[in-house]
């Protein structure tokens, strides 16, 4: 297949949690629309939908991952081996519906399964270069039955946190609250407990001020009434109470 020519999204994405991993990939996965499976054929990779070879991918061979389901609509991620090259792997996704199966073209060749999630009603997965740390992740969404590269981050916290920040319910007025319950209340990049931020947290009967919600999380401002020092960042709402 041809390399995928890869568009800057621009608008804002609606938020949903990014970080959980897709299924651990398989040869055959039953979704609503019918069965997906992946066989060695004559000239690749076979996929297979409902009994029926809907592309043939040029590796030495795939495996799929369920990445999300709306209420309409399945998707799984294609991973496309070549044994022998130094890109290893190439991605595709798979929209399945009542309609046609939509299969995208490749992206993300030489890069590892990071994650994947949902932004609104698309889906994203997000991919690594695991032998360079100091890579980007990159985070490609479906858009209107296309794979586009949404954006790149340093991190998959920092990947979830600019999304959660750009695309959070917003409080009507800044919010007061006093931290509650036993022991320390650890600030997070983005509203996930994995995205701790080593080293700022705060105690029960710090004050806080709030301005974002995120499911059970909430965005928090801190002043140290000493030092003066302000720190931001995530917390689970259900620390803090009322002043």
């Amino acid at each position: 297949m041809t390399s995928l020519h890869i568009k800057k999204l621009t608008t804002a994405i609606l938020f949903a949690p990014l970080l959980a991993m897709a299924a651990a990939p398989v040869t055959g996965i039953d979704a609503r629309h019918g069965r997906v499976e992946v066989t060695a054929g004559a000239q690749g990779a076979d996929l297979i939908v409902a009994g029926k070879n809907v592309a043939t991918i040029g590796a030495s061979g795939a495996s799929l991952s369920a990445v999300a389901s709306t209420d309409e609509r399945d998707y799984v991620l294609v991973q496309a081996r070549r044994a022998g090259t130094s890109c290893k792997h190439a991605y595709l996704l798979l929209e399945l519906s009542s309609g046609a199966p939509r299969l995208s073209k490749e992206f993300g060749s030489c890069r590892e399964l990071a994650g994947s999630g949902m932004a609104g009603a698309e889906p994203v997965v997000h991919l690594n270069n695991r032998a360079d740390p100091q890579a980007a992740v990159e985070s490609y969404q479906w858009k209107d039955g296309e794979v586009i590269m949404a954006f790149e981050s340093p991190s998959l916290c920092s990947a979830n946190g600019f999304l959660a920040q750009k695309n959070a319910e917003p409080s009507s007025a800044p919010q007061a609250g006093r931290v509650a319950g036993g022991g320390r209340l650890q600030f997070l990049s983005a509203p996930d407990p994995v995205c701790a931020m080593p080293g700022v947290f705060v105690v029960p009967g710090d004050h806080l001020t709030t301005s974002l919600r995120s499911g059970a999380f909430v965005y928090a401002n801190y002043t140290n009434p000493k030092s003066g020092r302000k720190v931001q960042g995530w917390v689970p709402r259900a620390r803090l109470a009322d002043n």
